[in-house]
């Protein structure tokens, strides 16, 4: 059985050379785990900064596998534009809440910190917010307007 994985970019030298490369070379010598899951930590970085990039500029198709092991495509943005004003972004939780009166109140759940190996995203289809994490990431599309 042969399992595909692509990641669209065909990098520059600051990227460490083509995936699309890479990840034929690793399919060859059936080496398992994908570019982010053995890349070093700066890789993994210009990873996730050229996916949140792509995000944030336009919708793109992204297709992982969920945490119960299917496989899902999701059309998601980051675009303030493209994200409906009736839907805002869900609030994390912080060591204190909003001021009500002039007052601050502690709060008594610590502070969680965000994961960097997940990225939360706004569904274009379903409309809601969902999160996919780098690691389980097996294809990102993007279509690019140039204008």
């Amino acid at each position: 059985m042969i399992k595909k994985r692509l990641l669209t970019f065909k990098g520059d030298s600051e990227m460490g050379g083509m995936w699309e490369k890479d990840e034929v070379v690793r399919l060859l010598k059936g080496v398992p785990g994908t570019q982010y899951q053995e890349g070093d930590d700066q890789v993994k970085e210009q990873i996730r900064s050229w996916v949140r990039g792509l995000l944030t500029n336009s919708e793109i198709n992204v297709t992982f596998t969920k945490a119960d092991g299917t496989e899902r495509e999701m059309l998601c943005t980051l675009d303030s534009s493209r994200i409906p004003v009736s839907v805002t972004k869900p609030v994390t939780l912080t060591t204190s809440t909003a001021p009500v009166d002039g007052i601050v109140r502690e709060s008594k759940r610590p502070r969680k910190e965000p994961d960097p190996h997940s990225i939360r995203v706004f569904d274009v289809e379903k409309q809601e917010w969902r999160s996919f994490r780098f690691d389980r990431l097996k294809k990102v599309t993007a279509t690019l307007n140039f204008q």
